[in-house]
């Protein structure tokens, strides 16, 4: 099974829920830490702008919906240091969210993103690149972290 709404998407729904969670179930309150959100900001993206790069230059898909026609395994730039900088960026963002938002109870939506990208997205993807790539794709990975 894999994910039918695109990460970013996803990404933005994380943040809504995050909004609603400092409303209707605050935990903990703590000052917003913008020292701390803006270079996780600007890390984010950075990372993603790498990422998208690391793929074009490749000539290769960027849809997270189309693994099946990735034409090449990227294993240069940011893809020698994570297997999953996108989804990195992503979450970078979600948690400098966090610490925007001064609610302990919006790390939770953290979490779920998390264990929903690594089941419904990147479990499938891996499967596909497995299938394209064999061998390679099993000794990058071997190499390589996953994204968090």
């Amino acid at each position: 099974m894999s994910l039918k709404i695109p990460p970013p998407v996803l990404s933005v729904v994380a943040l809504l829920t995050m909004y609603g969670c400092t409303i209707f179930i605050p935990l903990w309150q703590f000052k917003t830490l913008w020292l701390v959100a803006i270079p996780l900001i600007i890390v984010a993206v950075i990372i993603g702008l790498l990422s998208v790069l690391a793929l074009a230059k490749a000539d290769t898909t960027v849809s997270p919906f189309t693994p099946e026609k990735t034409a090449r395994l990227v294993t240069r730039g940011i893809y020698q240091y994570s297997r999953n900088p996108m989804y990195l960026s992503l979450l970078f963002l979600l948690i400098a969210a966090v610490f925007i938002s001064g609610e302990l109870s919006t790390s939770l939506v953290v979490i779920v993103f998390v264990l929903v990208i690594n089941r419904y997205q990147i479990g499938p993807e891996e499967k596909i690149l497995m299938h394209l790539f064999g061998d390679e794709y099993r000794h990058y990975c071997q190499r390589v972290r996953h994204w968090c």
